[in-house]
């Protein structure tokens, strides 16, 4: 049951992320950053911590929520791909902006979402 939870969680979030991250690059075209993935991952940090802030005692649910829906509504490896796309094109400046916006953004975010359950 609980491998059948994070299967579905995680591809609402796959779905969620992939919706919300083209919602926010076609609104935001024209801008220097990648803000579509930087806003999901965010997004996601944010709801994360909330989640994480909530303690709650089910471990199934911890893990379909958590691992599954979380762990796909956010991606490392879209960042990481587009940071390498920044940096090939010789665009050093925003490719670094971009890695401490996510990093510093994500961790702030988190922090948020998990400070705001206590």
């Amino acid at each position: 049951m609980t491998l059948a939870g994070i299967f579905i969680g995680g591809g609402l979030g796959a779905m969620l992320r992939f919706w919300l991250g083209n919602v926010i690059t076609a609104k935001t075209k024209g801008l220097s950053l990648p803000i579509g993935i930087l806003t999901v991952n965010i997004l996601g940090a944010l709801g994360l911590g909330i989640f994480t802030g909530l303690h709650v005692a089910n471990a199934s649910v911890s893990l379909i929520i958590g691992t599954g829906f979380f762990g796909a509504f956010t991606t490392f490896s879209t960042f990481s791909v587009e940071t390498i796309q920044l940096l090939m094109a010789k665009r050093v400046k925003e490719s670094i902006l971009y890695i401490v916006l996510t990093l510093c953004g994500s961790l702030f975010a988190f922090w948020c979402g998990w400070t705001i359950t206590i």
